[in-house]
């Protein structure tokens, strides 16, 4: 499968996977899902806790809720007391004069059976005495008659005026005087206009005072501003936790390998950070549904009047978009997927948490204090820390309330104060800054790899710090790789080295490495820890770039490609990494099914070629069970399954057979073996001399970064084994080591005694003393008196011939850190 529809199946297929071990995942899930909306809950509870307003019932306004005490006042006539509604019969004076105690101050005033009081207020300034202290306090009233003032009458000559004015008059004190006397002055002059014929109780003006339940003081603003910040603060941790568990997903396939893995079986580094997007996104609105829901189920006003529901929804799923790229782009720097997760929770939440604080401080003492600059700080701020997606989710959230704050405020007066949160001058710069962060932080995931960031490659400045002497097979074949003698090696490794530096110091992990190898070639890598082994796999491997030299590799055309292009020119490798790239939630089925689809395998030949490589490796009772549940030998099958999907043109194979019992090993040779014969190169490392005599045709040992030798592995044994390995048993109830030494020396002065495990003896025997039959001559003969049970003569191992190189990396080093140190000390056979 080639082109646009291999791309279809790989995306397809880590779609699959990624939803296979989500499912699998139940309790990890089910926390991701959830724990946001809890905490959402939390933050629409804490939205509720606010104190309670008073609601008041409405209150009708009269001049009847005030106490009964009418009061009436004429000046220089009296005329109009005869008239109703104030006729008496005792009252039928002309003259309205009545007699007052002496030094009296009061008014005269007469008193009619309703009780109402007429006042004479001839004598007085009626103004001064209407606001001079009373026995009742005067609250409102009315006065009829009153003249245009003369400045007033002269101004808008043109206009048509009444002759006389009606004045309302008021106590402050009385706090619904005022609305109340003019509201019954009102009803009186309706009254007034109405016909006759019609009964004037069925009509009248109403007014209702509706009063406020509270008002926002300085102290009210300060704990509301504090509690939308908790509610902010309670929805941004939510969904920082779960964008930070989504985030360490990949680091967990980087940290095991498996993003490596995939990447060398075909997946493409765009297509790989593309589709797993992809699929964090869909997880995430997962989550935000919920909580949306969540919040519908409350009913906040803040959260869901109008349009604010669709801008609560489109903050949450615009704060994910924004987050995810930016961990994606940090990925790299964390050891495992627990720090990563701890460091994501902990970054989203002291930006969140130190950018809002910082932003309400000035805004809270702007609303306070009224003062201007410290507006203008604050807008300053809002505007700078929009570069955190913490912030803009926060501030958004606390901008929706004070928005839905100033719509209650302003309706109960009639105005429609509410702002469309969708407006660029109110969320919609947000909403702007979460898109484009988020676009261009994946464009730069999807687009930019880490091999494009490091420093361009070349000779290396330290060369020749590492003096040591090569092997001359190891030159011959440098000599080899220089002259281009290499048509028919499908790889080949140019000078390749590896310097690292650290704390000031240059260490040298691999150093001028020359070598061809050929299809049909199985090379072996030895060494010991530190040799450099795992630094060349990761070098070929592309975990890591060379300091200087390079790899090239061989299409099927014969054109010679760098090997980092090996997918795009056609060379398939497959690789078996040390440490298992696998996922433990999967089982092995739906590995070897994952892997085919990156290779391009057909469909319908998938089940096919899955179960052979299963038969071939006796994965058969373990291939429909979870990766957890098997033991590292099955594993270690597994690994080298997946790298033989799709019949790969190189093998590399990181210790493929670490923890496999004996049988198991067998069955893995015969694999790697007919590979091989096949015309498949591999390239392999292991500490099994068996292993290596079994499967490579040539190999190496590395010390210090270079090779010492190279060769067949009998080669090898002839050129580096000098000698023989002499085993002697002796008879249970004999002590006769030292005799049986000091007659061998004399025999053969070269002789070295290795070691002694109780009836056992150990010597080395080297070539130059005599030939094979001499030594076995002299044992023979001696046998009965030195009370040998048997014994066994033989060419010294390649075993032997790697301890013999793997010693002198590690006098080197000793050398390095001790030089003092004794290396004669007493040796002893392993037990």
């Amino acid at each position: 499968v080639r082109g646009l529809q291999l791309l279809r199946a790989q995306v397809a297929a880590l779609l699959a996977r990624r939803l296979r071990r989500t499912l699998r995942a139940g309790k990890s899930t089910l926390a991701d899902l959830l724990l946001p909306v809890l905490f959402v809950a939390l933050a629409m509870g804490l939205f509720m806790v606010r104190p309670l307003a008073t609601e008041y019932p409405p209150l009708r306004l009269t001049p009847g809720h005030y106490q009964r005490a009418e009061t009436y006042f004429f000046r220089k006539n009296s005329s109009c007391w005869r008239t109703d509604p104030f006729s008496h019969p005792e009252f039928q004076d002309s003259c309205g004069c009545l007699k007052c105690p002496n030094r009296s101050a009061s008014a005269p005033y007469l008193t009619n059976h309703l009780g109402h009081t007429l006042l004479n207020l001839s004598g007085f300034n009626m103004e001064e005495y209407l606001l001079a202290p009373s026995e009742k306090p005067r609250l409102g009233g009315w006065s009829f008659g009153v003249k245009i003032p003369r400045e007033a009458g002269g101004a808008n000559a043109n206009i048509s005026k009444p002759p006389t004015l009606a004045k309302v008059w008021y106590n402050q004190k009385g706090f619904h005087s005022l609305p109340s006397y003019l509201n019954h002055l009102n009803n009186l002059i309706l009254w007034q206009h109405l016909s006759p014929t019609v009964d004037w109780r069925q009509y009248g003006i109403t007014l209702y005072s509706h009063p406020y339940g509270g008002a926002l003081l300085n102290e009210d603003k300060i704990l509301e501003s504090i509690r939308q910040c908790g509610v902010a603060l309670c929805i941004v941790l939510g969904f920082s936790i779960l964008s930070a568990s989504i985030g360490s997903s990949v680091v967990r396939d980087r940290v095991i390998g498996a993003k490596r893995l995939q990447h060398i079986s075909g997946l493409g580094y765009r297509m790989y950070w593309f589709t797993n997007f992809l699929y964090d996104m869909l997880f995430y609105l997962v989550s935000v549904c919920l909580c949306v829901a969540v919040i519908v189920a409350f009913q906040l006003t803040a959260f869901t009047f109008r349009e604010n529901l669709a801008a609560t929804a489109l903050l949450l799923s615009l704060f994910g978009y924004a987050t995810l790229p930016w961990m994606y782009l940090m990925s790299r720097i964390f050891p495992s997927s627990d720090v990563a997760f701890i460091s994501y929770v902990s970054l989203n939440f002291i930006f969140g948490l130190c950018t809002m604080l910082i932003t309400i401080m000035p805004r809270l003492l702007a609303i306070i204090s009224k003062a201007k600059n410290l507006q203008n700080i604050y807008d300053v701020l809002k505007w700078v820390f929009t570069i955190f997606p913490q912030f803009c989710l926060g501030q958004g959230l606390i901008e929706l309330c004070y928005n839905q704050i100033k719509y209650d405020l302003t309706h109960n007066f009639g105005i429609d104060s509410y702002v469309s949160p969708f407006e660029m001058n109110f969320l919609g710069w947000i909403f702007v800054q979460l898109a484009t962060q988020g676009t261009v932080l994946l464009l730069l995931r999807v687009l930019l790899h880490w091999d494009l960031l490091r420093w361009p490659r070349g000779h290396s400045t330290l060369q020749g710090i590492v003096k040591s002497s090569k092997d001359t097979d190891v030159e011959k074949e440098e000599k080899r790789v220089f002259e281009g003698r290499t048509n028919g090696d499908i790889l080949v490794l140019y000078n390749l080295s590896k310097h690292y530096r650290r704390f000031f110091q240059n260490i040298i992990a691999v150093q001028d490495i020359s070598l061809g190898i050929p299809k049909g070639e199985c090379f072996g890598l030895l060494g010991v820890n530190g040799a450099g082994k795992s630094t060349t796999f990761k070098m070929l491997n592309g975990e890591v770039s060379p300091t200087s030299g390079h790899a090239i590799i061989r299409t099927p055309m014969g054109d010679a490609v760098d090997l980092t292009s090996a997918g795009v020119a056609g060379v398939l490798i497959g690789y078996c990494p040390q440490q298992d790239a696998l996922d433990e939630l999967l089982t092995g089925w739906e590995h070897l099914y994952y892997y085919c689809n990156l290779r391009g395998i057909p469909r319908q030949c998938i089940p096919e070629v899955a179960g052979d490589l299963i038969r071939r490796l006796h994965l058969e009772a373990h291939a429909d069970k979870p990766v957890a549940t098997y033991s590292g030998g099955t594993k270690r099958k597994l690994s080298t399954a997946l790298a033989l999907v799709g019949k790969p043109d190189i093998l590399l194979l990181d210790e493929p057979s670490s923890g496999m019992d004996p049988c198991s090993k067998r069955y893995l040779w015969q694999t790697i073996m007919k590979e091989v014969q096949e015309g498949c190169a591999a390239v392999l490392t292991s500490h099994s001399m068996e292993e290596c005599e079994a499967l490579c045709t040539r190999l190496a040992i590395m010390v210090n970064g270079s090779f010492k030798c190279l060769g067949s592995p009998q080669h090898i044994k002839n050129r580096f084994g000098d000698g023989y390995t002499v085993k002697v048993w002796l008879c249970k109830e004999a002590n006769q080591h030292c005799t049986v030494s000091d007659h061998l020396k004399l025999y053969f002065p070269g002789i070295q005694f290795k070691g002694q495990h109780l009836n056992l003896l150990e010597y080395h025997v080297p070539k130059r003393w005599g030939y094979l039959a001499d030594l076995f001559k002299v044992i023979e003969n001696n046998k009965t008196f030195w009370n040998i049970k048997h014994y066994s003569i033989n060419q010294t191992t390649l075993e032997q011939v790697f301890i013999n190189f793997a010693s002198e990396q590690q006098q080197t080093l000793q050398s390095t850190l001790d030089p003092s140190t004794d290396s004669h000390h007493t040796h002893h056979l392993p037990i």
